[in-house]
């Protein structure tokens, strides 16, 4: 009897380290779906509020990030290169933190004022299911998701397709 309950007891524990193992790595490779369009978020710079939802009409690069992640910081540079490349008052690039709005400051004052915008979102990344930084999405004009990618990327890359979504 001894031996059963202890061969149940290892089994369920084993079962639970192999559901949390399967978990993180989906929490770690799965882009989560966008939910959260409609959250308020306080834009840094001009200390207004605004929504995802808000920059409808325009195609619009949407990032999840920490001050003290090196991807997100690299990616941010991208963003302010990308944004003088292809120059078009049709394309944004919203940069969503969870963290002190002060940390947000020193960081935005490190790229070219008023281009790529800061905010900051009372409701917590993980709360929404932002898990990995950078989590970052290509929406096109109707807000819908064109691309999402994790852990930083060279949207350089998608310059093309960035301005061909611009022209729809």
């Amino acid at each position: 009897m001894k031996n059963k309950l202890s061969s149940i007891i290892f089994s369920i524990l084993i079962l639970l380290v192999i559901g949390w193992g399967i978990m993180w790595y989906m929490r770690k490779t799965i882009v989560p779906e966008m939910k959260f369009q409609s959250s308020e978020l306080h834009l840094t710079g001009s200390n207004t509020n605004t929504t995802i939802n808000d920059l409808r009409g325009n195609v619009v690069i949407v990032s999840f990030f920490q001050t003290w992640c090196g991807p997100c910081i690299q990616e941010m540079y991208v963003f302010d290169e990308l944004l003088a490349s292809v120059n078009s008052s049709n394309f944004k690039i919203l940069c969503i933190s969870d963290e002190d709005t002060n940390r947000i400051n020193k960081l935005q004052s490190r790229f070219t004022p008023g281009k790529i915008m800061f905010a900051y979102s009372a409701k917590s990344l993980a709360s929404i299911g932002i898990h990995v930084y950078p989590t970052t999405y290509l929406l096109n004009k109707k807000g819908e998701v064109i691309q999402s990618k994790l852990e930083g990327y060279n949207w350089a890359l998608e310059k093309e397709t960035i301005e061909k979504l611009i022209t729809e």
